[in-house]
């Protein structure tokens, strides 16, 4: 059997209830003819006769005082879901769960979540620590909903929405040699580099730009956190390699200098990741609207 036009029960309903076709088209806004149209396509879907007509009357048959209440239960359970989507549309509810990188959860994060909890102050947010690569398989795997990242070096499986574009750059004490001399290729070598972690894409970027030109990092400490890269830096333990805008209150009270990376540049680009094909709610939209926001704002004060 085919599936009931919502319409028709609402047509028989109010007919049902008014016993006449004038009284239902006026109740419902609509003409005496649309009613009785309705009613016939009704009867023919199901195949018997609802109403009895005498004159400008009609009465219920037994089928259609059977297929009443029915219509009453689907009316009513239309009626409530609108109620409870309409309360939905006033103070949604839902969980979001955002895998991000070390940096991004300093940097973007706190101003996205400040910004989306006004407009969401019911939706549980989770956050899920991780580097690119980790953060890539975990949205290719269904685990988070959306990614704070780099572009991922494979992104074949997922759609990314810019943020903004960066470059790294190493940040050294002021007492560096490289401070106020000029990096030498073959220095690299006995130097070392601090990074946030040897899985994450930037040093990825980083260590294959040094040995394209022949050089290779041999001392490297991983910290997972860019406020402890700083600050290894200020001491002169080693070089810390992030871009400027991560630094941007120790260079400004000359903490910290930025030396250009040695013969190249490593630009990077920070998005917002999702699985390819996936449909985004209001929430997810608004979300992503807001990273690419914070990205515009960041990138003004760099």
């Amino acid at each position: 059997m085919d599936i009931l036009d919502t319409r028709q029960l609402t047509a028989f309903v109010v007919l049902a209830r008014r016993g006449s076709f004038t009284q239902a088209g006026k109740e419902l806004h609509i003409t005496q003819s649309a009613i009785s149209h309705a009613i016939k396509a009704l009867e023919s879907n199901l195949g018997c006769q609802l109403f009895l007509r005498q004159g400008k009357s009609v009465f219920l048959t037994h089928h259609g005082r059977e297929l009443l209440p029915l219509a009453e239960n689907i009316m009513q359970q239309m009626a409530q879901a609108r109620l409870a989507l309409g309360a939905l549309d006033r103070n949604p509810r839902g969980k979001l769960t955002i895998g991000c990188t070390p940096a991004a959860s300093q940097f973007i994060l706190p101003t996205v979540f400040r910004e989306f909890k006004e407009s969401f102050p019911l939706y549980d947010i989770k956050v899920v620590p991780g580097e690119t690569p980790e953060t890539a398989r975990r949205l290719v795997a269904g685990e988070i909903d959306i990614g704070i990242c780099l572009k991922p070096s494979d992104a074949s499986k997922l759609e990314c929405h810019p943020i903004f574009t960066d470059e790294l750059e190493m940040l050294v004490s002021p007492m560096h040699p490289w401070a106020t001399g000029k990096p030498r290729l073959k220095d690299a070598g006995k130097e070392t580099f601090i990074v946030s972690s040897r899985n994450s894409q930037s040093f990825t970027m980083l260590n294959e730009m040094f040995l394209k030109q022949g050089a290779r990092l041999n001392h490297i400490i991983e910290l997972g956190s860019t406020e402890a890269m700083k600050e290894l830096a200020k001491l002169g333990i080693g070089i810390a390699v992030s871009a400027r805008w991560t630094a941007q209150a120790e260079i400004k009270q000359k903490q910290l200098h930025v030396v250009p990376l040695p013969r190249g540049q490593v630009k990077r680009t920070w998005v917002t990741a999702i699985l390819k094909g996936k449909r985004l709610n209001l929430a997810e939209r608004t979300f992503v609207g807001l990273c690419e926001e914070t990205g515009r704002l960041m990138t003004k004060k760099d």
